[in-house]
């Protein structure tokens, strides 16, 4: 195969992938919107008051198929770059905290994957120039390895939508992506949806949570010590 048909090849599957992402998002909002008129607007209206228990409640609304609900949701803000902190700090509440859990990483997943392929096609070519042209950058890139990423997904209540333009500007690979963002974000969206199923009813959990509270400052405590060690071992 020449250098000219594999250009070709790279620019269609980049199209296909960038027209497959639209096409999927506007599906997505299609769908919601012929099943259930009216959705997004009370939807918005309660996210914009920031009602928890109201947006509990409408999700809850829909019976079984509040778990389609709940994940289309939270897909759909995640691959339009919304942060879907409220969703997930409901979600617990409605289903339960491990259903609750499960329900929130694969709308997370499959939201990041569209985000991140969508970002991808767009810009990607032009972050290849800007990186051929500046060391900064290029040192910047050398950064976005698999590690990094799953690091990066893993903090809780980091804004998605950074590192996903971090990893779609940078030259990882759509494997190494994925795997980030399935392991990386599953210990975030526990804490996020534990801490925030245990705020919301924090008369009843409040020693549950003080205890993932001092949990997570032993855990976060004990990687900064050891950066920190290492950090002094290469001074030495």
């Amino acid at each position: 195969m020449t250098k000219d048909r594999i250009y070709m090849t790279d620019k269609n599957l980049s199209r296909l992938l960038k027209s497959g992402s639209i096409l999927l998002i506007i599906l997505m909002i299609a769908a919601v919107q012929l099943c259930l008129p009216g959705f997004f607007a009370e939807m918005g209206r309660l996210v914009i008051q920031g009602d928890l228990d109201g947006l509990a409640y409408y999700i809850a609304s829909f019976g079984y198929a509040a778990v389609i609900v709940s994940m289309v949701m939270i897909a759909l803000v995640n691959a339009v770059g919304f942060p879907s902190i409220l969703f997930l700090t409901v979600n617990g509440i409605i289903f339960g905290l491990v259903p609750g859990i499960i329900i929130s990483w694969i709308g997370e997943v499959i939201g990041i994957e569209i985000s991140f392929r969508l970002t991808r096609t767009l810009f990607h070519k032009q972050a290849q120039k800007l990186l051929a042209r500046s060391h900064v950058l290029e040192k910047f890139d050398s950064h976005s390895c698999l590690r990094t990423m799953m690091i990066g997904r893993a903090i809780p209540y980091s804004p998605n939508m950074f590192v996903t333009a971090f990893g779609a500007l940078s030259n990882i690979s759509y494997r190494d992506q994925f795997i980030a963002n399935f392991l990386g974000k599953l210990p975030a969206v526990i804490i996020e949806v534990w801490l925030g199923h245990d705020l919301l009813r924090i008369q009843e959990h409040w020693q549950r949570l003080l205890g993932l509270i001092l949990l997570l400052a032993i855990i976060y405590g004990f990687i900064w010590f050891r950066k920190h060690l290492e950090k002094k071992h290469k001074m030495f």
